[in-house]
């Protein structure tokens, strides 16, 4: 089963939004549409453009610290993919990881660099990026990740929760649904968008 996605006003269908999804791999990665520009700050409060990645492969996520299941979750994931693009001569040189939290409010820079602590995000080539809510307000809009507090979930947020795959053009190439995300697929499909070049 698929679902169709719209991001910055396209749409596209997300291939791995399927139960157990196989691992491809071949995958066929068509361009999906441009990567919405944003400029962020890291836990330092250094400024980061999505553009300074520029000729590197990066995968994107949208979480929040005080999430009690997914988020949790896609970051484990991000860890051992991490590892696997160490592993492989990618990480960080060519490849990059970026988590952008949704919850700025909670989040200061400070919950954020403890979170990536308890991940061993590698600072080398993990970013970590929160903003002030109306600033972050357009980047979540953007990439259409939209948030709600749940009324019988005291302070639990609602969110799509997807992972951005973006090439070294600037394009996004893959968005999967976070309760599928499959690390060795990533993996597979950052390499393939690296062989490209």
């Amino acid at each position: 089963m698929t679902r169709r996605l719209c991001i910055a006003g396209l749409c596209a269908l997300a291939a791995h939004a399927a139960p157990d999804p196989a691992v491809s791999a071949n995958p066929t990665l068509s361009v999906i549409a441009r990567a919405p520009e944003f400029t962020l700050k890291d836990t330092s409060g250094r400024a980061v453009r999505l553009s300074d990645y520029r000729g590197q492969v990066v995968l994107m996520a949208f979480i929040f610290t005080t999430c009690p299941g997914v988020c949790p979750l896609i970051s484990t994931q991000m860890s051992a993919l991490q590892a696997g693009l160490k592993t492989e001569g990618f990480f960080p040189a060519k490849a990059r990881l970026i988590s952008v939290t949704v919850d700025p409010k909670t989040d200061t820079a400070e919950v954020l660099s403890q979170y990536a602590r308890m991940f061993k995000a590698d600072p080398a080539g993990w970013t970590f990026l929160r903003e002030e809510p109306e600033r972050l307000k357009p980047v979540l809009k953007a990439y259409d990740e939209w948030t709600r507090l749940l009324p019988k979930a005291q302070g639990f947020i609602d969110h799509p929760a997807r992972v951005y795959l973006v090439d070294p053009n600037g394009n996004i190439r893959e968005i999967y649904s976070l309760a599928f995300f499959n690390e060795k697929q990533a993996l597979i499909d950052m390499r393939v968008l690296l062989a490209e070049k």
